[in-house]
């Protein structure tokens, strides 16, 4: 007799769904985990193979075929070996790998080693057949990885968090009825990001009212800010579920400054500032090979397609892993670099990724942090790892991105260095000191197209900033 199943509410059904395909994409990583790992050109099975081969097919009609298999069976197997294992390190078969010996007492010496020759360089196309399978199978690990980790946080957001009980529900209770509301529940959660959000399923006393009161109830309870997730501004008469999330610590102002280089009209670079549902802002900048038109599109679409992952919640980590193995698979080579750095609005941490591109800067107040760059652009290796670095900014704090063509100065000797003329402008605005900054940075003769992006983050809870950034 088959089991009732119980009736799902819609969210209980998509809670299901989620948590069923997790499972699957659990299990399918741990498939991939298995048969993984480098194998050599010449396995021991591949090995064997070439000794088989050769004695039936070439020694077993030579006249000496007892005196090298029989007597002298172990010289004959190191004698071989010998020349296998320096083929394996070369890649290749040559006759000049044998022992001066073996060339002259072999009788079908030619006829041996072009036949080793065919044997090993079909073995070795297989290796090379078996890379490819393998850097391909790689790819689709870290796409399941990459969707594993968005299902993980769609589940999180529609199931996790705690129930608000106790005295805190009664003082939530008490003081959204006094502003016109009903509080039927609530839940408290805190994403991996360290973003605080309250969600509340409310019901307005009489008519539809604005959430204006509600933000009222939440700071006077919880002694933080809050703002609509949603942006709704109205709780319905019928009810509603709204998510309300804590008014991050930091905000962070942007300023850019640009020049193409002599003779050409478009910049091959390409930059981008965006702030995510008020959760981290990104600045984004990328360097096109070459300059002009076909540069300044090469570094547009590798900006706007790390967008696009970011927006849809994948990790800006693993975003930037699957647009390297896409581009990994272009018959054109079209390389770009690619600088990320995402600031979280909670924490006030930077997370930097560095593909290809030249230095990052990070002014304190006293000093000037170098990050300096060590991969190549996405899309070069099929087997590259990307620089990945993190650090704590504080009030006042400036992370400023360069194009290559803001550096060459730094190749002529009695140049000061980038830290000297970072420090030597005064701060102030992000727009006002990436201007500064255009100015102050020497223009070589060998000109090249020239960005710089700033970003200054400020302490929103620190005294006197409080106002909105300039």
């Amino acid at each position: 007799m088959k089991e009732k199943k119980t009736a799902l509410s819609p969210e209980g059904e998509v809670l299901d769904r989620l948590r069923m395909f997790e499972e699957s994409l659990r299990e399918l990583l741990r498939l991939s985990e298995s048969g993984s790992g480098s194998r050599p050109v010449l396995s021991r099975r591949g090995t064997e193979y070439i000794y088989t081969t050769l004695t039936e097919d070439v020694c077993r009609r030579c006249p000496k075929y007892r005196e090298c298999f029989g007597v002298n069976k172990e010289k004959t197997f190191r004698e071989i070996a010998a020349i296998l294992e320096q083929a394996s390190k070369e890649n290749r078969v040559d006759g000049r790998m044998a022992s001066g010996i073996f060339r002259k007492q072999c009788v079908y010496f030619q006829p041996f080693m072009e036949e080793m020759m065919w044997l090993f360089r079909m073995l070795y196309q297989n290796h090379c057949w078996e890379r490819q399978l393998g850097g391909l199978r790689q790819v689709m690990k870290k796409q399941l990885v990459s969707q594993y980790m968005l299902m993980q946080e769609c589940r999180r957001l529609l199931s996790d968090g705690t129930e608000v009980t106790g005295l805190k529900k009664r003082r939530l209770t008490l003081s959204l009825l006094r502003r016109g509301f009903r509080l039927l529940s609530a839940r408290e959660y805190t994403d991996e990001a360290g973003i605080f959000t309250v969600t509340l399923s409310l019901r307005p006393v009489a008519g539809s009212r604005k959430v204006t009161g509600v933000l009222r109830a939440l700071a006077g309870v919880y002694g933080r800010a809050f703002r609509c997730a949603d942006g709704d501004t109205w709780v319905r008469s019928g009810g509603s579920r709204i998510s309300f999330v804590e008014e991050g610590g930091f905000q962070v102002s942007f300023g850019v400054s640009r020049r193409s280089k002599k003779g050409e009209t478009v910049c091959g670079d390409t930059f981008s500032f965006t702030n995510y549902n008020k959760k981290k802002a990104v600045m984004l900048l990328s360097d096109g090979m070459g300059v002009g038109e076909s540069a300044g599109r090469d570094s547009r679409q590798l900006i706007e397609a790390f967008e696009t992952m970011l927006e849809a919640g994948i990790h800006e980590e693993y975003a930037l892993e699957i647009l390297h193995d896409v581009l990994l698979g272009r018959e054109k080579a079209e390389y770009a670099t690619l600088d990320a750095a995402v600031i979280s609005l909670q924490t006030g941490t930077l997370r930097l990724l560095k593909a290809g591109g030249t230095a990052t800067f990070i002014r304190h107040r006293q000093s000037v942090e170098r990050i300096l760059p060590s991969g190549l652009p996405p899309g070069c290796l099929t087997e590259q790892r990307f620089d990945i670095h993190s650090k704590k900014l504080y009030d006042g704090d400036m992370v400023i991105m360069l194009s290559d063509g803001m550096l060459n100065f730094e190749t002529t000797a009695g140049r000061p260095s980038m830290e000297e003329i970072l420090l030597g402008i005064r701060p102030g605005s992000a727009q006002r000191f990436a201007e500064e900054l255009m100015k102050a940075a020497p223009e070589e003769d060998h000109d090249d197209d020239r960005t710089v992006l700033v970003a200054v983050v400020r302490d929103f809870y620190r005294p006197g900033n409080r106002s909105p950034v300039q």
